[in-house]
């Protein structure tokens, strides 16, 4: 591992006075508080590995890096426990901020990244004296390289990191042409902390509290299920004092659960198995297969809000209902950015909340009715996204003995297909716990001439989706084997191919 010499990266602005203590954003605490609890295991360490083909600038990549740095504060924090709860502070840029390792030399140089790439996410990063982040190069051949860039998810989630990239990227292309760079888009940490503060004393936060008391006090289904928060949940708190208190810390379907020493949360009861490792398998929908599967999901209405979002989850519910026997009262988990303004849509760092999406599967409805109900169940959801309910002590609560909800990720929010002059292909490395079978969606950029077979499947006005999506399902390995996790994802695929062919039949037509 060769560090190579970079330009050392200008300090943020005002650095005495940004590195006092400052309270955790909502987002974060539950982040802290599971790894506090597990503190060997990495339940949060992420990484993303940029594939770039062609002639890489590794001075501009150095240059680029830093200066990424210094405008991103979150990801120059440190996080520290005191007697008035978890504090984080900014700290200057580490140094070398990128790291480079020379591959050529081995026989299998992917795969020799690849093997790197997972032990380093294996590790736990100590966030009170560890930076949060590392930038890591691995040169695997002529024209071409591998970018890693690691994170804890305590400083960014999947929004976050796509502004983040973006902004790398931006940064190379203007160093590598010579240009100056434009100025950034994201605003300091301490404007989030302060925007965070006056929602928790708006009228929208009493607004968005009754509504998701409302949906937790909704009528159960008929077979007592009620999610992953129970349909007697208790009812939202009001404002915390500040925007950091721990009770803003879940989600509206996130109660707290205890956690045992090795970072698994304890079952709801002695029979089910706690969350796990995953067992991952993907699958690919080609634009051509995207756009018949949406233009199904739209049916005789319009499309609805987040089309791709709502298909999917519709298609979730489906499977859902057809693998638990017929169970009409269905809840989805739907990971939100929770960004409403434009400095939260502009800024990296970790705001994002989770919704319980509870959705009816009425077997003598249709797929295309189906995916209506579950647009209107996302708009009404997305227009609450911010509040973040009270979930049980950890200490104290009971957790509700009901089957954990699958959790639908969609991050088609944007693809990185260019690095300045470099080709770019993108891969995610998920990592974590999961409690049943989560459904991760990434967009996927089809290779030149890929996917305008059958021209006639149109999604819009004259044109197929300019890309595909990969769906990466990940099961817990302590409920499902690699065998039983390659049967849900074919069944879930005929589910798709069957709903997309006939949306307009009773969903009894397709199970």
């Amino acid at each position: 591992m060769t560090p190579e010499t970079s330009p050392a990266p200008a300090p943020p602005t005002s650095t005495r006075a940004r590195g006092r203590p400052r309270h955790l954003a909502a987002a974060q605490y539950g982040i802290w508080e599971s790894q506090r609890h597990a503190p060997a295991v990495p339940l949060h360490e992420c990484g993303v590995a940029l594939t770039l083909t062609g002639a890489l600038d590794r001075l501009a990549l150095h240059r680029a890096v830093a200066r990424a740095l210094g405008e991103t504060e979150t990801l120059r924090t440190r996080f520290h426990m005191t007697p008035h709860g978890p504090r984080r502070a900014l700290v200057p840029p580490p140094l070398p901020v990128l790291t480079v390792t020379d591959l050529r030399h081995e026989a299998d140089p992917e795969a020799v990244a690849d093997a790197r790439i997972r032990a380093d996410l294996a590790t736990v990063t100590d966030l009170a004296r560890q930076d949060p982040c590392a930038h890591e190069l691995f040169l695997l051949g002529p024209e071409r390289a591998l970018l890693y860039f690691r994170y804890h998810h305590i400083v960014l989630d999947g929004f976050g990191q796509y502004l983040y990239l973006r902004r790398l990227a931006e940064l190379y292309e203007a160093f590598e042409s010579g240009r100056a760079p434009t100025a950034p888009a994201a605003v300091p940490l301490e404007r989030l902390a302060a925007d965070e503060a006056a929602y928790l004393r708006s009228p929208q936060y009493a607004e968005d509290a009754a509504y998701w008391h409302a949906e937790r006090s909704s009528t159960a289904p008929p077979d007592g299920s009620g999610g992953p928060d129970g349909p007697d949940a208790p009812p939202a708190a009001e404002p915390p004092d500040s925007p950091g208190h721990p009770a803003a810390a879940d989600g509206p379907g996130i109660p707290r659960r205890p956690v045992a020493a090795d970072g698994h949360t304890v079952p709801p009861d002695g029979h089910a198995a706690p969350p796990g490792p995953a067992v991952s398998r993907t699958a690919v929908l080609t634009p051509h297969r995207l756009g018949t599967l949406l233009a199904a999901g739209r049916g005789e209405g319009p499309a609805p809000v987040g089309h791709e979002a709502a298909t999917l989850i519709a298609a979730t519910a489906v499977w859902s209902y057809d693998r638990h026997g017929g169970r009409t009262g269905i809840v989805v988990n739907l990971p939100v950015t929770a960004r409403r303004s434009r400095a939260e849509l502009d800024t990296p760092a970790q705001l994002a909340n989770e919704l319980p999406l509870r959705l009816a599967v009425d077997p003598d409805t249709s797929f295309a009715a189906l995916v209506r109900h579950t647009g209107v169940k996302v708009r009404e959801a997305l227009r609450h996204q911010r509040h973040r309910a009270v979930g049980p002590s950890p200490r104290t609560a009971e957790p509700v003995a009901t089957p954990p909800a699958p959790q639908v990720n969609v991050m088609t929010f944007g693809a990185l297909s260019g690095f300045g002059s470099c080709r770019a292909t993108c891969r995610q490395y998920p990592v974590g716990l999961v409690a049943d079978i989560d459904l991760n969606v990434y967009r996927e950029l089809p290779a030149p001439n890929e996917g305008r077979e059958n021209e006639e499947v149109r999604t819009g006005p004259g044109h197929l989706p300019p890309y595909g999506l990969r769906l990466e399902f990940r099961a817990n390995s302590h409920r499902h084997r690699p065998d039983d996790v390659s049967r849900h994802r074919r069944r879930f695929l005929e589910l798709l191919d069957a709903v997309a062919g006939r949306p307009d039949l009773p969903l009894a037509r397709h199970l």
